[in-house]
């Protein structure tokens, strides 16, 4: 009949079948190579910073014979005798040794710590350096009082303290670079232990 359909058989088609299935996995390994080396799925800490509590001599100059703790005038002490120390033992408590070198070109992580005014620029390489100055390109730029950075560095939890301190108000953390950048460099989860959410594009 003229009508009729007639079904032709392309020898092919198992060649074409087998090559679109090759070609999607192909693709999926290409895109779990790329989060991999742009650091997506980096949970290891990097760095391996330590560092003494850096109020640990004004806490026990402050402890009275029964272990009472004069808590004002450690927190007065500790806003007068800010350092470097207090900056490095805050970064390392949000995470900082899970920060890298960018894998792709980014170049070191940096964060720009605003103190009253004062800026600590922190970059983190190989290790964790801090400085009274500016970074060059931060990556993050985090500000809050000295008196709020001392009470973080005294709570039993510095991570949940700086949490309930963004939710607050009383910290501010501005994102400048964008989020395959800060993903190169290890910040996601940092990022979002302080914040609770997801950093942006």
């Amino acid at each position: 009949m003229v009508n009729e359909k007639v079904k032709v058989k392309d020898k092919h088609a198992k060649k074409k079948k087998v090559s679109k299935w090759i070609l999607i996995i192909f693709g999926i390994l290409v895109v779990l190579a790329a989060a991999y080396f742009l650091g997506f799925f980096s949970r290891a800490s990097i760095n391996q910073i330590t560092i003494e509590h850096p109020m640990k001599a004004i806490i026990i100059a402050n402890t009275n014979e029964a272990g009472g703790v004069n808590g004002q005038a450690v927190l007065e002490r500790g806003i007068d005798e800010f350092n470097e120390d207090y900056i490095i033992y805050l970064l390392v408590s949000l995470g900082a040794n899970n920060l890298h070198k960018s894998y792709v070109g980014y170049g070191n992580a940096e964060v720009d710590m605003v103190m009253d005014n004062e800026i600590w620029g922190a970059i983190i390489s190989d290790g964790l350096s801090v400085s009274r100055q500016r970074t060059g390109d931060p990556d993050l730029r985090i500000s809050m009082s000295r008196e709020e950075a001392v009470r973080a560095l005294l709570s039993s939890d510095v991570q949940q303290y700086m949490k309930e301190s963004v939710n607050n108000g009383n910290t501010r953390l501005e994102q400048i670079s964008n989020k395959v950048e800060l993903a190169s460099k290890g910040y996601l989860a940092m990022y979002s232990s302080i914040t609770g959410e997801v950093i942006a594009e």
